[in-house]
């Protein structure tokens, strides 16, 4: 019975074309051609608003593959990573991989951001997939830990400034000495050395790994429950091969992503300042931490520094950490809440319903709290000062 089973398989098997290329054994073995090409979406996906998703992809293999470069002249020692740092600035090609890398970063933010965004007006998570915002949401926190250990890497006193910061959220809840974590600790070449190791282990391998298991059920979740439709366009009920929306993401990613490789070029970078840990420092033996001295995070991730400022400065409220943690449970906590506060079943159907305050009040206050602290922190760190 087996042999017969195993024959009558065999005879419906398709037959692999003879003189198949490397290319097409590949596609057969593993099953990318019902992935790219047999996979059907509808036409009206095939624009500039729905591929944005796919150019972060691509943004985000390239960060991961520059990365990888920079991994073999870079070390996480706390005496020597700044020196690191500024010297493959100056080199002509690793100049050029270190500030692709460093752009890309803004880059995949603001794709995050503008994603995010697009997702949540067109109500893309509606119809059973609230699991595809969530998800989301998770590879949003996956940056946002990528792009802040990637700042400490840097190791200049804007990057020291990290672990500075994580020995506060430690002080705030009493266990700084019992985890050592103090600042005394972190002024020591060599205890700054193992958290250095530690955030850098973080960024090369936890987050990489979280992100593609991530964005790898992203997408799969996708083929399963379906795109849903732009509803500024009228459906034709056309479908298209998913390999000609992949030719939308090279189209539009070789436009954006090439842009941030000129600028990578063109636009030089400085080193910054030497952290205050280092002899060589100008700030060595400094009384204040990085915040104090007036060096403040990179955009992104600039509203942290203007809640602890806002909380410290306006509020009163000591340590002023307690800035940057509530305002990342309220951020976190909102983009959670808004699948599960719209109460529309159905899918959006024009802007009216985009806007309806019965179905999608809720939702929109949610999202309303997110950005609220967002520019609340990134203009209070614009006009915060040293002290």
């Amino acid at each position: 019975m087996t042999d017969v089973t195993h024959a009558s398989s065999a005879a419906h098997a398709p037959a692999r074309p003879r003189g198949a290329g490397l290319g097409e054994r590949l596609e057969d073995q593993l099953a990318l051609r019902q992935l790219v090409r047999e996979y059907l979406i509808p036409a009206e996906t095939n624009n500039f608003w729905y591929t944005l998703g796919g150019v972060l992809a691509i943004a985000l293999v390239l960060e991961v593959f520059t990365g990888f470069l920079l991994s073999f002249p870079y070390q996480p020692d706390a005496g020597r990573a700044y020196d690191i740092t500024s010297n493959l600035m100056k080199l002509p090609i690793w100049s050029v991989i270190i500030n692709f890398h460093f752009w890309a970063s803004y880059l995949i933010f603001g794709l995050v951001m503008v994603h995010m965004v697009r997702v949540f007006v067109t109500g893309a998570y509606r119809q059973g997939k609230q699991s595809l915002w969530l998800g989301g949401v998770l590879l949003a926190g996956c940056t946002f830990i990528a792009f802040t250990t990637g700042e400490s890497l840097h190791w200049d006193e804007v990057g020291f400034a990290v672990p500075w910061h994580v020995s506060e959220v430690f002080q705030a809840f009493g266990i700084a000495t019992a985890v050592g974590y103090t600042f005394a600790q972190l002024k020591d070449i060599a205890q700054a050395s193992e958290k250095l190791a530690q955030i850098y282990a973080v960024h090369i391998s936890v987050i990489p790994m979280a992100a593609i298991l991530l964005v790898t059920l992203h997408y799969y979740l996708i083929k399963v429950k379906g795109i849903s439709l732009p509803f500024w366009v009228k459906a034709s009920g056309k479908k298209v091969p998913f390999s000609s929306h992949i030719r939308e993401w090279l189209v539009y990613g070789a436009v954006i992503i090439g842009a941030v490789l000129l600028i990578a070029i063109f636009v030089p970078r400085d080193p910054g300042t030497a952290p205050q840990l280092l002899p060589s420092s100008p700030l060595f033996g400094a009384a204040h931490g990085p915040g104090g001295l007036g060096y403040k995070p990179t955009y992104p991730i600039s509203w942290t520094h203007g809640m602890n400022v806002f909380f410290g400065e306006n509020l009163g409220i000591e340590p002023d950490i307690w800035g940057t943690l509530v305002g990342m449970g309220l951020m976190t906590l909102a983009l959670l809440a808004i699948p599960f506060l719209d109460r529309g079943k159905t899918a959006l159907s024009g802007w009216r319903q985009v806007f309806d305050r019965r179905t999608r009040g809720w939702a929109w206050a949610a999202m309303a709290v997110f950005w609220l602290v967002m520019i609340l922190g990134v203009v209070r760190n614009f006009f915060a000062e040293a002290g």
